[in-house]
């Protein structure tokens, strides 16, 4: 994790990579035969994404799964948002329910914006 050297005397904290763990989801709405649910969650950070194993039949699926994105050169640094399309400092974690046959079908999603999370050059623990 790069400092950044604003001043001789003033250094700033820019994350190049941002890890996120997956616990649970809470509130999900039923789906399928029976009221019967086969979920999953698809993380993302601009064009990376990672996907979680799925669960099945749970009213709270639980996964506690890790993933590691690294961000873009400058994209957290002041001013560095301009030059990446809009959303690629956004966190996206994205729940879905797993059908067998057609498309899997949306169940909630997060949008966390990055910048915001690290806007005071401080590295936050369990946001």
């Amino acid at each position: 994790m790069p400092l950044i050297s604003l001043d001789d005397d003033d250094q700033r904290w820019v994350p190049t990579h941002v890890n996120v763990t997956v616990l649970r989801a809470r509130s999900l709405r039923t789906k399928g035969k029976q009221g019967s649910r086969y979920v999953y969650t698809i993380i993302q950070v601009g064009k990376e994404k990672y996907t979680t194993g799925l669960v099945e039949k749970a009213e709270e699926p639980q996964w506690h799964e890790e993933c590691s994105f690294e961000l873009l050169p400058g994209l957290l640094e002041a001013g560095g948002m301009s030059a990446y399309p809009p959303g690629s400092s956004n966190l996206v974690l994205t729940v879905m329910h797993r059908v067998l046959i057609g498309l899997d079908v949306f169940l909630g999603q997060t949008i966390i914006p990055l910048h915001k999370v690290f806007q005071d050059g401080m590295c936050p623990r369990n946001d």
